[in-house]
Parts: structure tokens; C-alpha cells; sequence
């Protein structure tokens, strides 16, 4: 390995605890100092360590976090059990900033599925000759698009806002889907992304994420000079940071 470059290996092993055998990914990366285990909304086990870290060493970090994965584990799959069970027909409830409004489904005259938002409900006009076993697959996907073309105006609008007020202007904002983040920030080349779906939560939380995003304009880390960034815009950010991680499934769509 050359000096300056940067590498990683990616291996995939079990561990065993009182849940069964835990499948988990261990990830090795000569440009991680620390260790970290990411658990994420199905209950998917990720281990990161140093590159030459010890097959030892790693069994014994495991082991000492063996509790901890376990109940993350646990209450990240009864979690994405209730995701898993949502349909997307008539009579169905999906967030929007927030708020839970229902989705009535209504004969449409025309070819193409159509969705509509009257502020109370939602309303998918469905074409009749559409086959039933489509129908969910042809909502979901309208109902995302729904989505996406609001986080556009509404985030869009929101990080101008936020950032006249912290002083900050990014080269370039995208919406797009992230699996495991509700934004992200490259410094080097001062972009943003934010999640599209961060538009299902209220929009103070909206807010937050923006914010936070834009403090990485200035300080590209998560340091104490970072924290105190946010919290000078937004004094009560753990709020509605805490709201993410407590909420977090209830936005998934699966």
C-alpha cells in the first residue's frame, strides 16, 4: 500500500448471542482510528475497524458490545416488521411534515395513475383497467414522486433561508435517496444532499437537518466547534434530533 492511499476490505461473518446466529459485515479501512458498529433500520449489523486490526481484538469489541447489539437489533426489526406490513391502498396513512393524512384511492378516467393533495387527504385517481396486483407497485411509486417534488421546493426553500442567516451559501443542493442519512455535506467542493424523505417529519426537524448541513459548510466534522454552531441557530437542535432517532422507521417507506 502506498503512502497516501487510502484502503479497505469488506468480509462478511456471524455472531452468535441469545437472538441466534447474527449475520454482520465487517468492514476494515486503513483511514478509520477508531472502532464503530452502525446497526441500521432492518436490524443489518456493520463493524468498522482499523485496517490491521486483530481478529482478537475485533471478537473482544464485539463481545463487550454484545448487550447493546442485541437490544438494536431487536427493536430495529419489530420496527421495520410494522414498515413492512404498510400497503399502499385505500384508507392508508403517510407523513407529510409531520402529520398523518389518509390516501383515498377513486376511479381515474384517464391512463395514467394520478395523485393529487387536498391538504387533508391524499387522492389517487386509478385508472379501472389497471390489474389490482399493480396497483400498490403504481401508488408507491406516485407517491414518492409526490414527495420528491416537494422536498424539492420546501428543502430547497429552507436551506436559502438557513443559509442568509448562518452566513453560508452552498455551490450546489440535491435531493436524492440515502439509506442510512437525512443529509450530507462535502466540503471540499461545498455540497449538500438531503434525504427526500426528512420531508415526512415536521418542519422544525426539516430545519434541523438543514442546519446541521449547513454548519459542515464551516466546520466539516462533528467537533465541539461544530455542536456550538448548530445550537447558535438553533438553540433546542437535541429536540428535534431526538425526534430522528426515535421517529426514524415511521418515514421509511417500504
Amino acid at each position: 500500500m502506498t503512502r497516501g492511499t487510502k484502503k479497505m476490505e469488506r468480509s462478511e461473518h456471524a455472531l452468535e448471542c441469545s437472538l441466534g446466529s447474527v449475520p454482520y459485515q465487517l468492514v476494515r479501512s486503513s483511514a478509520r482510528r477508531t472502532c464503530t458498529i452502525q446497526i441500521d433500520e432492518q436490524g443489518r449489523v456493520a463493524v468498522y475497524v482499523p485496517f490491521r486490526s486483530s481478529r482478537r481484538f475485533i471478537d473482544q469489541f464485539i463481545k463487550e458490545k454484545l448487550r447493546w447489539i442485541e437490544k438494536c437489533v431487536t427493536q430495529a426489526r419489530e420496527s421495520y416488521a410494522v414498515v413492512e406490513e404498510k400497503r399502499f391502498g385505500h384508507g392508508a396513512e403517510f407523513l407529510f411534515l409531520g402529520k398523518a393524512y389518509p390516501l383515498e384511492v377513486v376511479p381515474g378516467s384517464g391512463k395514467r395513475v394520478q395523485i393529487g393533495f387536498s391538504g387533508r387527504e391524499w387522492f389517487v385517481y386509478m385508472p379501472e383497467d389497471i390489474p389490482e396486483e399493480e396497483r400498490e407497485r403504481r401508488i408507491r411509486a406516485k407517491l414518492i414522486q409526490w414527495y420528491r417534488r416537494q422536498a424539492e421546493e420546501i428543502v430547497g426553500g429552507r436551506i436559502f433561508h438557513h443559509a442568509r442567516r448562518i452566513g453560508v451559501m452552498p455551490q450546489k443542493v440535491a435531493i436524492r435517496s440515502q439509506k442510512r442519512m437525512w443529509g450530507c455535506c462535502d466540503y471540499q467542493r461545498q455540497l449538500i444532499h438531503i434525504n427526500w424523505q426528512i420531508i415526512l417529519s415536521p418542519i422544525d426537524v426539516v430545519d434541523y437537518v438543514v442546519i446541521h448541513e449547513l454548519c459542515h459548510l464551516i466546520h466539516p466534522n462533528h467537533s465541539r466547534l461544530f455542536w456550538r454552531e448548530v445550537e447558535r441557530h438553533m438553540p433546542d437542535y437535541q429536540e428535534y434530533k431526538d425526534w430522528l432517532r426515535t421517529n426514524h422507521t415511521a418515514m421509511i417507506l417500504p
